[in-house]
């Protein structure tokens, strides 16, 4: 069940992707699906491609020409947030979360969370009323748009908890359906680079829960990077320590 917002304005509810502009292209490297091992890290080359709850974090400044106007909120019931039209130009691109934000991990590539709101009222309220939600995580580039699933290995749009790339990385909770079951793991993602960290966690979870933050986000301190209190070492991709986390 969606908490319902009123009064919004329907060129930020309603803005869809923009129509591709041709001949320019990007170096954002992206991977290409493959077996990533309990404890490895994998190195590609690069093709050459086209162009608990988190709170807000610092942004990577966006590049020169694109924007986020009309702020408005948001929200469900496990949920809510503010969102904003990133725009190209005079050119609307999506309608995006604020609390993951719009991360440049390329000359003109881009990650962001698109939220959707439905284009007709409910009719159980006399004021207009509409639901909103957000929906997966986006590799957009101005001629290209990938779902992040579709990305990163084992990357679960709805359970990952990532981190807003920083300098082109992600980290985010891997899961890999295995039997009943799930497997988890500690991932990072470099775009710029196509270099993926996997750390099987000795962990199993059914991920039986509609709540998006079930896996904490991963915390980034200097040299490591905390998933719920296991903490990886940054160079080594390896466990260091488990640290006390109340949850």
């Amino acid at each position: 069940m969606r908490v319902l917002w009123t009064s919004v304005s329907v060129l930020a509810l309603l803005v869809g992707c923009a129509d591709p502009e041709h001949g320019r292209r990007d170096s954002v490297a992206v991977w290409v699906p493959r077996r990533v091992g309990d404890t490895t890290t994998v190195s590609a080359t690069p093709p050459r491609v086209p162009d608990s709850v988190p709170t807000p974090t610092p942004q990577d400044t966006l590049p020169t020409g694109y924007a986020l106007t009309d702020t408005t909120n948001w929200g469900t019931i496990e949920e809510d947030g503010q969102r904003a039209v990133l725009r190209r130009g005079g050119t609307a691109i999506d309608t995006v979360d604020l609390t993951f934000g719009v991360a440049a991990v390329g000359q003109d590539s881009l990650v962001f969370f698109p939220v959707r709101t439905d284009t007709l009222p409910l009719p159980t309220t006399s004021v207009p009323s509409y639901e909103s939600y957000p929906t997966e995580h986006v590799l957009w580039t101005p001629v290209t748009r990938r779902k992040l699933r579709d990305v990163l290995p084992f990357f679960n749009a709805f359970i990952s908890s990532p981190t807003t790339p920083r300098e082109g990385v992600i980290n985010y909770w891997g899961v890999q359906p295995y039997g009943r079951t799930n497997r988890v793991y500690a991932m990072r993602y470099n775009f710029r680079t196509a270099h993926v960290d996997s750390l099987f966690l000795n962990r199993e979870d059914p991920v039986a829960t509609d709540y998006r933050y079930h896996f904490g986000l991963p915390q980034i301190h200097p040299g490591e990077v905390s998933f719920d209190g296991l903490v990886v070492d940054s160079a080594t991709w390896r466990i260091i320590r488990q640290d006390s986390v109340s949850r």
